[in-house]
Formats: C-alpha cells, sequence, structure tokens
C-alpha cells in the first residue's frame, strides 16, 4: 500500500467516526429530554391514522375497487400505510437535516462544531445518519402497531428489494437536506423553506393516492422527486402495484437523481459556508 492509499485510509477512518460521534451526540442530547423524545415516537402515527380511517369511511371499507382499477391493489390501508411512510423520509430530508444546523446555533454550538479540522459536510452526514436511524426507529414503529391493528398484507419477497429502492432513495433526499441545511446559515429561519417544499412534495408525491389522480402538470413534476419512484416501487414490490414505467427505468432515475441531488446538495452548502465564513455571520441566528 503506497503512501498516498494510506493517508486516504486514515483520512476516511477518520471521516467516519467523526461521522458516527455526530450521530452519537444527537442521540445523546435527544435522549436527554425524554418525553420529548417518546412524543416524537408516537407523533407518525397519530398523523397516520387519520389518513386510514378517512379512507376507510369514504370506500365503506377496508378494499376500493376504484383503487384496483388505478393501480392494480385493492387494499387501501395497505396501500396507504407503505405510502405515509415516506412523509418520515420526508420529514428526514426537509426538517431534521435542515435544523440540525440550526440547533447547534441555537445551543450556540456551531462555530465550536464547525472549528473542528473535516469538512462542514461530514458533520452534514452524521445528522444525516442519526436522522435515518431516527425515522426508522419511528416508522418501525408505526408499522407495528398500524399491522396489530388492521393487519397489513405485503408480499415477503418484495421487503429486500424495497430496501435497496429505498437507499437509494435516501441518498438523492441526503442531497435535499444538505441544501437546506446550508440555506439555514443564510436564511436563519430556515423552516419556512422546509414548510414550502416539505407542503410541495407532499402534494406531488404519491403518498395516499395513485399518481393518476394528480392533475397532469403535477404527474410531470412527480417524475423529478426521487420519493415518486421510492414510494410506487416499494409498492410495487410489496403489494403489487402498476407502475406506469418499468422497474430499470425507476432504478436509473433514482441513481441519476441521488447524484444530481447530492451533488447540488454539497455544491450550495460549500457556497454558502464559504459565504457565511467570509462575512463572520455563521453562529447568527
Amino acid at each position: 500500500m503506497n503512501r498516498s492509499v494510506r493517508n486516504l485510509w486514515r483520512k476516511t477512518k477518520h471521516y467516519l467516526r467523526v461521522i458516527w460521534l455526530e450521530n452519537l451526540k444527537e442521540w445523546q442530547v435527544e435522549l436527554t429530554y425524554k418525553p420529548d423524545f417518546i412524543r416524537g415516537l408516537i407523533d407518525p402515527l397519530v398523523y397516520a391514522l387519520p389518513y386510514l380511517l378517512y379512507g376507510v369511511a369514504l370506500v365503506g371499507g377496508r378494499t376500493s375497487d376504484n383503487l384496483n382499477k388505478l393501480v392494480g391493489t385493492n387494499d387501501l390501508i395497505t396501500f396507504v400505510t407503505l405510502g405515509y411512510i415516506f412523509v418520515g423520509f420526508l420529514n428526514m430530508a426537509l426538517w431534521a437535516m435542515g435544523f440540525a444546523l440550526r440547533k447547534e446555533q441555537y445551543w450556540g454550538t456551531l462555530e465550536a462544531v464547525f472549528a473542528a479540522p473535516v469538512p462542514r459536510w461530514v458533520f452534514a452526514l452524521g445528522m444525516a445518519l442519526h436522522s435515518t436511524l431516527h425515522q426508522g426507529l419511528m416508522i418501525f414503529l408505526q408499522i407495528i402497531v398500524i399491522n396489530l391493528i388492521f393487519k397489513l398484507t405485503i408480499h415477503p419477497q418484495g421487503i429486500l428489494p424495497s430496501l435497496v429502492v429505498i437507499g437509494l432513495m435516501l441518498i438523492a433526499l441526503y442531497g435535499f437536506g444538505l441544501m437546506i441545511a446550508s440555506l439555514t446559515l443564510i436564511l436563519k429561519q430556515g423552516w419556512l423553506v422546509s414548510e414550502a417544499l416539505s407542503g410541495i412534495m407532499m402534494i406531488i408525491t404519491p403518498i395516499a393516492y395513485p399518481l393518476s389522480v394528480l392533475p397532469v402538470f403535477m404527474q410531470k413534476a412527480a417524475m423529478f422527486l426521487p420519493t415518486t419512484y421510492g414510494v410506487m416501487t416499494v409498492r410495487h414490490f410489496l403489494i403489487g402495484e402498476r407502475l406506469g414505467f418499468s422497474l430499470w427505468t425507476s432504478f436509473f432515475r433514482l441513481i441519476i437523481l441521488g447524484i444530481f441531488w447530492v451533488g447540488v446538495g454539497i455544491l450550495i452548502f460549500e457556497i454558502i459556508d464559504r459565504r457565511t465564513r467570509r462575512s463572520g455571520t455563521i453562529a447568527h441566528y
């Protein structure tokens, strides 16, 4: 192993350690406020149940012939539950990652953290790891409870490819998260951007309804979002939802969107980071 390879390996190990420690730090802070942590675990379930009960009330039961005609499955409960899982992933990218820097500003620790001898995006990846694990825990509990109440029906052989799809989608969402996190440094009130983007993405991503019920211009806009391919392809594997595109197209576009949004996220993060350091406003909020 030559010297340059050893240096690269040493630097990679250092970055991975920082990512892990940033994740641990976030867990320690969250677990310090246990009632708020427990509330955060329950919230997704509270928000999901009305979707399911409204659906049952509107169609008169768990199954829908119209849903079957539109997407190839009549199980309304499983269709909506699987879609609602992706709200958690959106929250991870647009709120949890975006607000990670805001929290450091609030605690007055951002300048100290940024003074560490590692690139800023390494901290952002640590926040991304923590957000992923946190959202994963909430989604797991949500599925367990809903399954106990409604008994979800999925194809077990579709679980593994679904995890691959979610992994590809998360890479693209990390790009969104990096972009939102950096905007916090100049806008300070980053929730304005998070709320606007979150609202738009939740409408045009076919979470609780088929893509075909959206107006045509929204259907076209949805094709630029990784969450559209994520939710539809996962439901295809788990409950047989019909896709308007091939599986190859879904995987290919998720990879392209991942490369694009991560590239955009890192670029914007670096530009804003340099700008705020020059102006001396990193810790202002």
